[in-house]
């Protein structure tokens, strides 16, 4: 039996599998890993009934969502720079500005072309001589030529646009809670977790898993409004390596031997110690904090969990 079976031709997937009929396979294929003071990572924390593990939203925030931030910072301060006159303009414009006050201080005669000119530079330098990107907005569309109204229209519509990615983005960095890890609870044979205060769980011998490059997909029971019924099945990312693509099936060996060793034998089959706590980052400014009733939704969602294996039948996966 292949954990990886590809179907199709052009476009190639795959479906779920209950994780609980690979027991025996691990057993016999790989060699029995002894208990250790750190599990590594993706586990975080080990005691007599609950094994945690960290999905991969930690890994990619700040494999993609930081270096994109500081990316469209980056876009934005050189949009916004290319906005308005640059420095030799600035310069010369403030020498004819001077020039011109100066003639019609003596009374001297303006040509129609010089006369647009000197209303084009009071506009840019209206505040008090000095300019300002709203002095030369006002002049290039009152009194500047066709090309320079579509330059300024062009910039301006590019940099609006960039400026709102980025501080949506940015909103978006800060905001966002810290993941829930995922619990296995040993002495209750479940599976949980949550996620914007949706709680989604099922029964150990019920979850589905699909191996991706992209790393290690868990399927769980969801709660979820729109789905029929009031529920749904989701996956959720998990990344054994922390590699956030390129993953193989040998990646994730040392995963699957852990979590049975840990269901089927409990802590002592994990960790040398009384318990195991890996500390938590510190980069988020908010938690994804736990559904409430917790236990009441719980029950109620582990009364429909049975039919997510006849799910997995239906859910192709594109490769």
């Amino acid at each position: 039996m292949k954990r990886a079976n590809s179907q199709g031709f052009l476009v190639r997937y795959q479906y779920p599998k209950r994780l609980s009929k690979w027991r025996e396979s691990f057993a016999s294929q790989f060699k029995p890993i002894q208990p250790a003071h750190d599990p590594l990572e993706p586990f975080m924390a080990v005691t007599d009934d609950v094994l945690s593990v960290r999905d991969a939203r930690h890994g990619l925030r700040f494999a993609y969502l930081l270096p994109l931030v500081i990316g469209l910072w980056v876009l934005s301060f050189f949009f916004i720079g290319k906005l308005g006159s640059n420095t030799a303009s600035i310069h010369t414009g403030e020498e004819k500005l001077a020039k011109y006050q100066k003639m019609e201080a003596q009374g001297l005669p303006f040509s129609e072309y010089h006369k647009e000119d000197y209303k084009y530079y009071k506009l840019m330098f209206e505040n008090d001589g000095e300019y300002s990107l709203i002095g030369y907005t006002k002049a290039v569309l009152a009194h500047g030529t066709e090309t320079q109204r579509k330059f300024l229209i062009s910039d301006s519509v590019i940099a609006g646009v960039v400026l709102s990615l980025t501080l949506f983005f940015t909103i978006f960095f800060i905001k966002s809670p810290k993941p829930a890890h995922i619990y296995f609870d040993r002495k209750r044979g479940l599976v949980y977790t949550w996620f914007f205060g949706r709680l989604a769980a099922c029964r150990f011998e019920n979850l589905g898993f699909l191996e991706r490059k992209t790393g290690l997909l868990l399927y769980f029971y969801c709660e979820n409004k729109k789905g029929k019924g009031g529920y749904d099945v989701v996956p959720v990312t998990v990344q054994p390596t922390g590699k956030v693509n390129l993953n193989s099936g040998r990646d994730n060996d040392y995963f699957f031997a852990q979590v049975f060793n840990f269901m089927d034998n409990g802590k002592s089959a994990v960790i040398t110690g009384e318990s195991f706590h890996r500390p938590e980052s510190k980069t988020y400014f908010f938690i994804d904090k736990k559904p409430e009733p917790f236990e009441e939704r719980l029950e109620k969602l582990l009364e429909h969990e049975h039919v997510l294996p006849d799910l997995y039948a239906n859910l192709k996966v594109v490769n």
